[in-house]
């Protein structure tokens, strides 16, 4: 696909901004009962702030601009048209049509069948999925519906609905490797339609039937059908698109990548009076859909919140400074779920108007425990290492669930085993498999085996699919979409042992199973807790463990800040049929009280054999 040449259009479109949709307050006086009654009930949407212009609601002219798209990196650029409404050329809205051509270059990514097909009747836009499934956007009453939005966004090579674990493990030959999904236990359940209700919102969309015309905000695209997909979002800066996450922008790092200083080059500032209102309306769209603990969060809508916390004036700023320090400090002060956070501001902000050191309660106090227990651990008697036997008993200790290897390296045996648990290079799996080589080992000493979980904050997924066969024989993994009510287990297998076979062998058998968990035991290290849990095959030791129960949703905001949400995608875990989520963490079998006493190593192990 690539479009060429600069084209400057002004054409009259009929605008999907109906008054009768938009709250009383910006056009005419509110009945006061009404008004009251609304606000007691919080219902979401966004009510107007400020003094808000009345638009034409018959029509508007657009100009029509071609800007290079940058997939990733600065090699993969392609060029689409992007429209620009009544001379505001820092919001740039995308036709439905352009959008099939980029959605189908971004989510091929290299593998067959996804398709999207484009049918327009007057006002209504339906794109269809090769899977049937479909998204109906009516640009009368500015809605966008999904009979399924699960099935709609995920990729075409998905092995299911809301599986977050990568299907990279496959051979040349197609077979299994390291990782292998079975049938037996892994099934799907579909949830309820989506509406995204722009109006409520007061954002618009514009059309014209006869140019073929369906224009839709760009960020709109980009929360929904974007970073929900394939974990990235898109950056307007004024010159170019950019499609990319953190790390593809070097923003993780002490150096910006190509595209990330692209991106960045463009000069800092003030944005228009338009994107900054559609920014925080927008905003308040994808929270209010995205945000997966709303609801424990006794969140009935985030422009209700902003407002309630006294953030809407800021967040509906033109000064990019003081909007991002306003979303900064609302995410860490009033959100504060461990995974929720503000990465990167905006290339406009010079320097972002905060308050305090942007740390909550529930940061301070994680990390005031994670302070204590590797103090703690600092303090033992010999260093802790990842892997160490003590008597008859093996420990296996690792501060974060990681497998930064193609999974035929593994087989290799090249890959070195660090003995750092704390470090951010130890790989997972490659612990495992040479703690299991160690503990079967002839004439191996080692009847009790134990996972140290006291310091681990989460990581990848994949791991705890590998991890946890190890144990258990297979491993369920269940997630239930808090958006969609939608639910999936994957059950697993691993290849514990590098024969590239899946059976018992894999497993530990008559091994006594342990696992340490403690306040710092987070996301997908409870993940594993909550498996151990459910299996009662095996002990856990220590105290309650720190829950985390979202997978981590990358976003970012319709003038260019980074931050992530706890997603709708609830990790769950599997009893009697019921999904039961895992937020609040999980209950030791036996109490360790003095963080000093997880790592005394010898008196552990004499406890644990006098265990029954």
């Amino acid at each position: 696909m690539r479009f060429t040449g600069k084209q400057t259009t002004a054409v009259l479109l009929s605008a999907a901004v109906l008054m009768s949709a938009l709250p009383a307050a910006v056009y005419g006086e509110a009945d006061p009962e009404t008004e009251f009654l609304a606000s007691e009930e919080g219902p979401a949407g966004v009510e107007a702030y400020g003094t808000q212009m009345e638009e034409d609601a018959e029509s508007a002219t657009y100009e029509e601009k071609a800007l290079t798209v940058y997939l990733g990196d600065m090699e993969a650029g392609v060029e689409v048209p992007f429209y620009f409404i009544n001379d505001v050329t820092d919001l740039p809205y995308m036709n439905l049509s352009d959008w099939i051509d980029l959605a189908e270059t971004m989510y091929q990514n290299g593998a067959d069948g996804y398709d999207l097909e484009l049918e327009a009747d007057g006002p209504a836009v339906m794109l269809t999925r090769e899977n049937g499934y479909s998204m109906l956007v009516d640009f009368s009453d500015r809605t966008i519906r999904f009979e399924d939005y699960d099935a709609f966004i995920h990729l075409s090579d998905d092995s299911s609905l809301l599986d977050e674990v990568s299907d990279i493990y496959v051979s040349e030959e197609g077979d299994p490797i390291l990782i292998e999904k079975i049938q037996k236990g892994s099934f799907d359940r579909y949830g309820k339609e989506v509406e995204l209700n722009l109006a409520d919102y007061q954002i618009d969309l514009y059309w014209s039937e006869e140019d073929g015309i369906y224009l839709v905000p760009l960020q709109t695209l980009s929360d929904f059908l974007v970073s929900p997909a394939i974990m990235s979002s898109f950056f307007y800066n004024g010159d170019a698109v950019f499609v990319g996450d953190s790390d593809l922008l070097g923003l993780n790092d002490d150096e910006l990548t190509p595209m990330g200083e692209a991106l960045y080059s463009a000069p800092s500032g003030k944005m228009s009076e338009e994107l900054a209102w559609y920014s925080y309306c927008e905003l308040c769209l994808a929270l209010d859909h995205l945000y997966g603990l709303k609801e424990i969060h006794d969140i009935s809508s985030f422009d209700r919140v902003f407002s309630e916390t006294g953030y809407k004036e800021d967040l509906c700023s033109a000064d990019p400074d003081i909007k991002d320090g306003a979303l900064n400090d609302f995410i860490y002060y009033y959100l504060d779920d461990m995974h929720s956070g503000f990465e990167t501001c905006s290339y406009r902000t010079e320097e972002p108007v905060t308050v305090g050191d942007g740390r909550g309660l529930s940061s301070l106090r994680d990390s005031a425990i994670s302070e204590l227990y590797s103090q703690a651990r600092d303090r033992a008697d010999h260093p802790i290492e990842s892997y160490e036997e003590v008597g008859n008993t093996a420990y296996i200790t690792f501060d974060h669930f990681l497998i930064l290897w193609d999974p035929e390296d593994y087989y290799a045996g090249e890959i070195e085993v660090e003995k750092d648990p704390s470090s951010a290079t130890l790989d997972t799996a490659a612990l495992i498999t040479y703690a299991n080589e160690r503990i079967t080992r002839e004439d191996s000493p080692i009847e009790n085996v134990v996972i140290d979980l006291s310091l681990n904050g989460g990581g990848l997924v994949d791991t705890a699919a590998f991890l946890v066969p190890w144990y258990l024989g297979e491993a369920s993994i269940s997630i239930r979409s808090s958006l969609t009510g939608a639910i999936s287990t994957g059950t697993y297998r691993s290849d514990i042992n590098l024969d590239r076979v899946f059976d018992e062998k894999d497993m530990l058998q008559d091994k006594r199973l342990f696992c340490m968990i403690s306040p710092d035991t987070f996301s997908c290290g409870n993940l594993v807790t909550g498996m151990f849990r459910a299996s009662g095959r095996v002990t856990l030791l220590g105290q309650e463990s720190g829950g985390g129960s979202c997978f981590v949703l990358p976003m970012s905001t319709a003038y260019g800040s980074i931050f992530t949400i706890s997603s709708p995608r609830r990790m769950s875990y599997l009893k009697n049929g019921s999904y039961y989520d895992t937020d609040t963490g999980f209950q030791p079998d036996v109490v360790i009280v003095k963080p000093e006493n997880f790592y005394d190593r010898e008196a552990l192990t004499e406890y644990i054999n006098h265990l029954f």
